[in-house]
């Protein structure tokens, strides 16, 4: 309980912040298909304690790739937003939900323009359950992108990131400590903006 205390104070102070000082801008929702590097070592880990624990380690990944990633770009190129996604969906012998959520800000630049870069910072936080779950730890997230068609509507942007946050499974009964996974550590999200 007091992680999810510490992790809403770091998600909302630098907001309030940031928007308090910056002008009026718009709200941007971000909606695409994203790429979690180390999605299948979720599958293979729990796959792997389902057969130790004597079941029969069937395990079916029926995932939603899609992630939503709302921001509000102000005028004078700062960006605040949020994001929730893609969805980890594991059924079978055992069964794992998990879906990454994250808070930024970051900084636009050349956003008056057709194409854009940007870049944005923040944290980020695994919600997960399951058979074999044990804990989430919050971690750095740090991401960099571009957009086209910028001044246009919907824009299409492309973006790379580094996601620390972390999982925990549960050991089976010959091991000694919880397995640790990244499972965004380099996450991709090919994008529409409207």
């Amino acid at each position: 309980m007091m992680r999810i205390r510490l992790f809403l104070c770091l998600i909302l102070i630098p907001t309030f912040a940031v928007s308090a000082t910056a002008e009026s801008g718009n709200w941007r929702l971000a909606l695409g298909y994203a790429f979690l590097s180390q999605a299948d070592e979720i599958k293979d880990s729990i796959k792997r304690l389902s057969r130790d624990s004597g079941d029969g380690g069937d395990i079916t990944n029926t995932s939603l790739n899609f992630s939503f990633q709302p921001y509000y770009q102000f005028s004078n190129g700062c960006r605040a937003g949020a994001g929730i996604g893609p969805f980890i969906m594991l059924w079978g012998d055992a069964r794992h939900f998990q879906v990454p959520v994250n808070a930024t800000l970051g900084y636009s630049f050349f956003k008056d323009r057709d194409f854009s870069v940007y870049c944005r910072a923040g944290v980020s936080y695994h919600v997960a359950t399951g058979d074999y779950y044990a804990e989430s730890d919050p971690g750095f997230y740090g991401g960099m992108g571009m957009e086209f068609f910028n001044t246009r509507s919907p824009h299409i942007g492309f973006e790379t990131a580094w996601d620390a946050a972390e999982i925990s499974l549960d050991p089976g009964a010959r091991q000694t400590h919880h397995k640790k996974i990244r499972t965004g550590e380099l996450t991709l999200f090919l994008y529409a903006d409207f």
